[in-house]
């Protein structure tokens, strides 16, 4: 109870959410679809070649992660930055903030990528899971998502960008996040003898794809979910996209015949992690319980931990899930 009451005191705080930029038309790869099943049409022949779709125009083979001028912090982080291999209409959006976490006195084995989730204002969470995990002697790495927080357009909320009704928009953007991670796993598979995904959310649909296209040592899901259709037109935090979206008389099915090529409940047989682990929230109503379980039954019902919290009270639990991760990871090498 106590969970799902401060989920629901979380939302009515949040406010008001809506994506004030309405793409017209809604270009992908500056084609204007004339219709959502076009576009399906234009996609399904990379359900079996996700590496095809979640690729740059050029691939490229090595990353330029850079310091930035901004201050070592004593959290453990080196901030650096690299340039997006998938450029957008935003300058802003096109230069990706890093929080590279590791002891240089005894260098670890073992780097974790964390992709957090969406509308997040800070990363306070995550930067406490990434400390928390160098306390294990396993090094993080902390990505920010396309257009949040330093990537948000001037005058946007962070994430407004992110996900919307502009249906194939989003698409892109999934796509500009898959591609960084991508970019960070063969960045680092030349520094670490291992190197695993941290998915959070949102962030899971990402770390997912990745791990369709690149191999990974470990992937960790956390509260996070397949079906995207889905968990849009019944998750807490989404309602107001599907209002826009009936008012442009979009249906659930055809959401997620638009999102299909985003969607883990068709892509994730490509799977390439090793290992893999899931932490199930039972009282989710932002990704609902159910779809978190359809994403662990897509991935072959892997090891998973269920915790009694909703999506916001999760916090609660950090301590635990990261100490059950390092635990997993000692386990697995």
């Amino acid at each position: 109870m106590f969970a799902r009451a401060l989920e629901k005191l979380y939302m009515r705080l949040s406010g008001p959410r809506a994506c004030r930029e309405r793409r017209v038309p809604d270009l992908f790869d500056g084609h204007a679809y004339r219709s959502i099943d076009e576009f399906y049409a234009a996609c399904q022949p990379y359900f079996d070649r996700p590496r095809e779709f979640y690729r740059a125009p050029l691939e490229q083979d090595s990353l330029e992660l850079r310091p930035t001028n901004e201050r070592p912090s004593s959290a453990g982080y080196t901030p650096c930055a690299f340039d997006s291999p998938l450029v957008s209409d935003w300058p802003a959006n096109n230069v990706v903030p890093f929080k590279w976490f590791r002891e240089t006195a005894t260098r670890s084995k073992t780097m974790v990528l964390f992709v957090p989730g969406w509308g997040r204002s800070n990363q306070s969470f995550e930067i406490e899971m990434c400390a928390r995990l160098l306390g294990h002697g396993v090094d993080a790495g902390l990505l920010t998502v396309p257009f949040h927080q330093a990537r948000a357009p001037a005058g946007t909320r962070s994430g407004e960008f992110f996900i919307s009704a502009n249906l194939f928009w989003t698409v892109a953007n999934f796509r500009q996040l898959t591609v960084e991670i991508r970019s960070l796993i063969r960045f680092m598979r030349e520094r670490y003898e291992h190197v695993g995904l941290l998915g959070m959310s949102s962030g899971a649909f990402q770390a997912g794809l990745a791990s369709d296209c690149e191999a990974v040592d470990v992937l960790f899901t956390l509260v996070g979910g397949c079906d995207v259709a889905g968990i849009t037109w019944h998750g807490a935090a989404t309602q107001w996209i599907r209002r826009d979206l009936e008012g442009r008389g979009v249906t659930q099915d055809e959401l997620g015949r638009a999102w299909s090529i985003a969607d883990q409940a068709i892509l994730g047989r490509h799977c390439r992690a090793r290992f893999r682990k899931h932490y199930i929230a039972r009282y989710d109503g932002i990704v609902p319980t159910e779809y978190q379980l359809r994403l662990w039954e897509a991935y072959g019902r892997p090891d998973r931990l269920d915790l009694q919290v909703s999506h916001v009270s999760l916090f609660f639990s950090l301590p635990r899930i990261v100490d059950d991760m390092a635990a997993f990871m000692r386990r697995c090498w």
